[in-house]
């Protein structure tokens, strides 16, 4: 045997190489695919969390709760472009608004985080109404791939809701500054007088005067009972 492998140790040493150069290419080829792999998978996970998420919503009017606002919001972490928003069956308006169109049907870009709100119609105008609501918008200006969202809104949720008092804190300001704006109209169109005490330095002397006089009255007093008693 170790004559044999003596006499061909060449050929050996050529198919020791050639099978080492084997696996060498096939643990490169094995390593090119997890590389690659693991670039796609990285990929995929990056775009995913860069993603906006468009959503809109019916909610009820913080001033009046009979009233209701359309409330349309990017909740996503990246800006939304090219926004159609569609309702079936069809929204309705106000009556004061009823010759405009829906707000928000087409919005051109809303950035991650912001919202934006608009009136819409009385409660009772579409409390009975189940809605399927169609979002979708693009992740770049103007790109032929678009993302969407569908889901349904029963109006029958804000059955019976009620709020005591503003529901926001600025709404509350807004209500106290209107009160004292309204309390001091009056005022300022001289419609109703303002009663003040005014106390300068001349009625401090003139209160200085009468206390020491007191004083002295009392001490002048006391001393006539005192040589009474004695």
């Amino acid at each position: 045997m170790i004559e044999f492998i003596a006499e061909h140790i060449n050929t050996v040493s050529t198919l020791i190489s050639a099978l080492a150069a084997l696996l060498t290419a096939v643990a490169t080829f094995f390593l090119w695919r997890v590389t690659r792999l693991l670039a796609d998978e990285t990929k995929r996970m990056v775009d995913a969390s860069v993603q906006p998420h468009v959503v809109v919503t019916l909610e009820p009017n913080s001033w009046a709760a009979f009233y209701f606002d359309i409330n349309i919001a990017n909740t996503g972490n990246a800006p939304a472009y090219d926004i159609e928003v569609g309702f079936n069956p069809p929204l309705v308006n106000a009556e004061h608004r009823k010759n405009k169109g829906i707000p928000f049907s087409k919005v051109s870009v809303l950035k991650n985080g912001h919202s934006l709100n608009s009136s819409l119609c009385k409660y009772d105008q579409i409390k009975d109404q189940v809605y399927s609501v169609s979002i979708s918008w693009s992740k770049q200006p103007g790109s032929t791939e678009r993302e969407r969202n569908e889901y349904s809104y029963d109006m029958a949720s804000f059955e019976g809701v009620s709020y005591l008092g503003a529901r926001s804190p600025m709404t509350q300001i807004a209500e106290q500054m209107k009160k004292i704006r309204e309390d001091w109209r009056p005022i300022s169109q001289g419609s109703k007088k303002i009663k003040t005490d005014n106390y300068n330095s001349s009625d401090r002397a003139e209160e200085q005067r009468a206390r020491e006089e007191w004083y002295q009255t009392t001490v002048k007093k006391w001393d006539k009972e005192r040589q009474k008693d004695n």
